[in-house]
């Protein structure tokens, strides 16, 4: 047991110091307690561009046992993932040895994107939004999400979240959110698949009446109910648990100035699945307190799976290193990590 600790440590300082060999890194693997590590595949988007074949067996070499899906269309009424069509990639999936957990949608409305320095230095917003859901435009989402269901359905994939946030500005917006997710999650649960929302930093912003403004004293004021809400609060609250999960990606919570622990306490049970990242390499900047987030994350019952993810490397370290590198990094950081399950 002394001995394998030792070896634990060193290895871990080596690591640290980007000086583990792959053999290495494969004797890390075999000492610490077995792992299922999963990756939301768009943190090696370029790779996959050039050689998918090829970059999704780095994957699996690395050691990741499964993956959370992105590139989902849908065109002619036909759904693909990155080009290939949904029987292909999955057998191309199967072949390779991993195993599709869970994929990312964007329902077809107008994309609305706002891009701050989110990575290295921290500085700046990131938006990632489509437009307003309207009572109009309802039935087509509805539509884009009963034939995205069939097409998960018939690929095997049980989990389909969706990462991008509808623009709010109104309780009364929120509050068509709110319908459109449980109905969405309604047609995913008559095909047994679950369904649930990613989060980036806007969700965090105040919505609705603020004081000075359009709020008068008559109005009803709880210690639940105020003039104006966290938008991310108030869509837990209306959304219903047995329809509606939420993965949260821990970092853009903590650039949306909010703690994710605090969340997980305040609503056991409604994150079953995490966005594990940093503003570089996972571990790398000293900037996340993830042994907090696994260590709550689990106590309160709910943390089921979670999925490494990189965007945006700094440009004084990662960017000089393949995706794939980066990506390899941030595995041995989770393989070795005592707190990750």
């Amino acid at each position: 047991m002394n001995q394998r600790r030792s070896f634990l440590k060193k290895a871990s300082a080596l690591a640290a110091t980007g000086m583990l060999s792959t053999a290495q890194t494969r004797e890390v693997e075999a000492a610490a307690p077995s792992k299922k590590i999963g990756i939301q595949t768009y943190s090696i988007r370029r790779q996959l561009k050039q050689d998918m074949v090829g970059s999704l067996k780095a994957l699996k070499n690395i050691g990741f046992s499964h993956v959370e899906l992105h590139g989902y269309e849908q065109q002619d009424k036909k759904g693909s993932i990155l080009g290939y069509t949904i029987k292909d990639y999955r057998k191309m999936l199967d072949d390779i040895g991993l195993e599709p957990t869970s994929a990312h949608l964007e329902p077809p409305l107008q994309s609305i994107y706002k891009f701050g320095d989110g990575g290295g230095t921290g500085k700046g917003e990131r938006s990632i939004q489509i437009e307003s859901y309207t009572k109009e435009n309802t039935k087509t989402v509805l539509e884009y999400w009963k034939r995205a269901v069939a097409d998960h359905q018939e690929m095997g994939v049980p989990v389909m979240v969706q990462p991008i946030m509808p623009v709010v500005n109104t309780l009364d917006d929120a509050k068509l959110v709110c319908e459109v997710f449980n109905q969405t999650g309604e047609l995913a649960k008559q095909a047994n698949i679950r369904w649930g929302y990613h989060n980036h930093s806007q969700e965090f912003k105040r919505i609705g009446v603020k004081r000075g403004e359009d709020w008068s004293p008559e109005m009803e004021v709880t210690k639940d109910t105020y003039p104006s809400e966290i938008f991310y609060d108030f869509l837990i609250k209306n959304t219903d648990p047995g329809l509606v999960f939420f993965e949260m990606d821990v970092y853009w919570a903590v650039m949306g100035q909010c703690d994710p622990v605090t969340y997980f306490r305040r609503y056991p049970g409604r994150f079953p699945l995490l966005h594990i990242k940093d503003r570089d390499i996972l571990g790398s900047t000293g900037f996340m307190n993830f042994e907090n987030i696994f260590t709550v994350g689990y106590s309160t019952g709910g943390l089921e799976r979670y999925y490494v993810e990189l965007e945006y490397p700094n440009p004084a370290t990662s960017t000089s290193l393949p995706q794939i590198e980066a990506v390899r990094k941030s595995y041995e950081y989770v393989a070795r990590a005592p707190f990750v399950k």
